[in-house]
């Protein structure tokens, strides 16, 4: 299954680059990601990433097409 660039663009992230990417979408949204609450995003968002690896795997490639990613 093709994946949508903002998907391709999720499942491609580094667990290094995954703070990075916290930091930017929070400010894209106009959010504040406070320093203590860090460690538990970045961790979030790389099991966020092994999920949608692991069902993006699953689905079938003649399948119908998966509703777009929206992080």
């Amino acid at each position: 299954m093709a994946a949508d660039p903002a998907l391709a663009a999720f499942l491609s992230l580094t667990d290094d680059a995954a703070l990075a990417y916290a930091e930017a979408r929070a400010e894209a949204l106009g959010l504040a990601l406070p320093l203590a609450v860090r460690a538990g995003v970045i961790d979030n968002l790389i099991l966020l990433r092994r999920q949608a690896e692991t069902f993006i795997a699953a689905l079938p490639a003649d399948g119908p097409p998966a509703e777009a990613f929206e992080p």
